[in-house]
């Protein structure tokens, strides 16, 4: 991340560099274990997958921190982004070559000449790949984005768009619906909702507020917002809804979910939320693979608050800057009870039945599970013989459902549903 406070600078030489804050790191963790995910299903898991992929640092800053307590190195963003790619490649075990770019951006020279003269060096990655599969660009990220985007469409394959800016005003909504109307594109955004949820009644009484829904087209949403309440649980369902809401309809985002960051000190106060938005199935669906074992707040499950979410490592008092991430079985048992409210309703509708690719598509964004959830799910509600699942036309037993499969209600309970 880069921006313009003093405490997220870096010198050239790589002698001056930020403090490594604990939700920098969770977000870099998030950002490096999904993309390593997410190259293993795209490119290796099927006989011949993706093979072109473009990812764009959007405000990358110099590539390394500081950790505050021991003084040792910790490596930023670009350097985490390369080393996922890797270690997704080599997990695949595929023989055909990737073709993998590299786009760095950020506002200040010193900041990426301290990214590669000195953190790219640092981390070990080679110069001939950095020569080969890396581009630097100075500027501003709104004011380089139709030229990135047409260097995306000319390689096609696969992008992502890390975009960590320093506050909302960085990244205009139109900037993320040109992406997200991009073939395979996908975007993960740094959204800092609690400046908004603190300052949304000062806006609307101060000049801000032309620019405010000018870069967000945010007019018709937040309108309950109140700074009064903002540490009310139920208001900040709402604040997160409404974000979700934004993003869906402007910015053009089939799929919408969210890690919610709350630091020390906050129980249900979400400090920003870490986007992730695409158009495609299969990335919502890794994404919730990706991090099912790793959320660590229940209570979204039970205020309908179904992102995922991540109290950083300042939450925690003995082991500051150890990520500590944990889920409990009870959580899981909700997120199957979840899924009954939610899919029996959805079966019920469709009197002929619909597949699992349809099931899925139409209320995984809306519930904690991940794919295997609904599997058991399914399995679960066949043994009672509630459901029956057609495959080829014919009921199967398998326990592995396929996306193509048909799920629909026995024919008894049909009978007793409709008459």
């Amino acid at each position: 991340m880069s921006n313009s406070s003093s405490q997220s600078s870096w010198s050239r030489d790589g002698q001056v560099l930020p403090n490594l804050e604990p939700h920098t790191r969770a977000k870099h963790q998030i950002l490096e274990e999904y993309v390593e995910n997410l190259v293993w299903t795209l490119y290796g898991k099927a006989r011949r997958g993706l093979d072109t992929f473009t990812f764009i640092d959007g405000f990358c800053g110099g590539g390394m921190y500081r950790d505050p307590e021991t003084g040792q190195l910790c490596e930023g963003s670009p350097i985490r982004l390369i080393k996922a790619v890797e270690r997704g490649c080599q997990k695949s075990q595929r023989q055909y070559p990737i073709d993998v770019k590299y786009i760095f951006i950020d506002s200040k020279e010193k900041h990426l000449e301290c990214l590669k003269n000195f953190s790219i060096p640092q981390s070990g990655i080679d110069d001939e790949f950095v020569k080969n599969n890396c581009q630097f660009l100075q500027g501003e990220f709104e004011d380089l984005i139709n030229s990135i985007l047409i260097q995306v469409q000319a390689r096609k394959g696969h992008s992502l768009f890390f975009l960590d800016p320093f506050g909302w005003s960085d990244v205009s909504m139109a900037s993320i619906r040109k992406i997200n109307l991009l073939s395979k594109s996908e975007i993960i955004y740094t959204y800092m909702i609690d400046f908004i949820a603190r300052f949304i009644e000062e806006l609307k009484s101060k000049s801000s507020y032309d620019s405010f829904y000018k870069v967000l087209e945010a007019d018709g949403y937040y309108e309950e917002a109140s700074s009064s309440k903002v540490g009310e649980t139920g208001h900040q369902c709402y604040l997160r809804n409404e974000s979700m809401r934004l993003f869906r309809d402007r910015g053009k985002a089939k799929y919408v979910f969210t890690f919610s960051m709350i630091p020390r000190g906050l129980t249900t106060r979400v400090m920003y939320y870490l986007i992730h938005m695409s158009n495609n199935l299969r990335a919502l669906e890794v994404i919730k693979e990706s991090f099912w074992k790793e959320n660590t707040l229940d209570y979204q499950y039970y205020f309908e608050m179904y992102g995922f979410g991540f109290r950083t490592s300042d939450f925690y008092q003995e082991n500051q800057f150890e990520l500590q991430f944990d889920i409990s079985k009870t959580s899981e048992e909700f997120c199957i009870e979840k899924l009954d409210d939610d899919l029996e309703r959805i079966v019920w509708e469709f009197a002929d039945g619909l597949s699992f690719r349809e099931l899925c598509s139409l209320t995984m964004e809306k519930n904690p599970a991940n794919t295997n959830h609904y599997i058991k799910y399914l399995n679960i509600k066949r043994q009672e013989n509630d459901f029956e699942i057609i495959r080829n036309g014919k009921s199967t037993r398998s326990r592995e459902i396929e996306r193509s499969d048909i799920i629909r209600l026995r024919k008894n309970k049909q009978l007793f549903l409709f008459p």
